[in-house]
């Protein structure tokens, strides 16, 4: 189990934090400067650096995931990312088959990530989080 001192750090935010032309960037800005403040770990997984790489290159651009694992690689060693397990994936599907509009698999694989190593604070823009019962940032 992992310390309650964690916060979940979505694919949305980290989007969000590399791309200056996004609506909320001001907002995430903030957000990450309160967390660094609050002297908070954050927590990420496998599956969403790949979904944030994805979704980072086809909106922003090559250079903008460049950014991102940069600044993962040197500026944020406080970020513990974890590898995703069969468990999470097969209890992802206990998400993922109810029915809610637009839910990925992936965001079923976090809720599952979160609920096994007890995280309740995720840092996102994606309301699914909070219907899914974890407090967003």
């Amino acid at each position: 189990m992992v310390s309650k001192t964690y916060i979940f750090v979505d694919s949305s935010m980290w989007k969000t934090l590399v791309d200056p032309k996004d609506d909320f960037y001001q907002k995430a800005s903030k957000i990450w400067e309160r967390l660094k403040q609050e002297n908070v770990r954050l927590l990420t997984t496998n599956y969403i650096l790949d979904e944030a790489f994805t979704l980072i290159r086809a909106r922003c651009g090559i250079n903008s995931v460049k950014l991102l694992r940069d600044n993962l690689v040197s500026d944020w060693k406080a970020v513990k990312i974890i590898r995703v397990l069969t468990i999470d994936e097969g209890k992802a599907w206990n998400w993922f088959l109810k029915d809610w509009s637009n839910l990925s698999f992936t965001d079923c694989v976090s809720f599952a990530v979160m609920e096994r190593l007890a995280l309740k604070r995720v840092a996102t823009f994606d309301q699914h989080f909070a219907r899914a019962g974890f407090k967003i940032e």
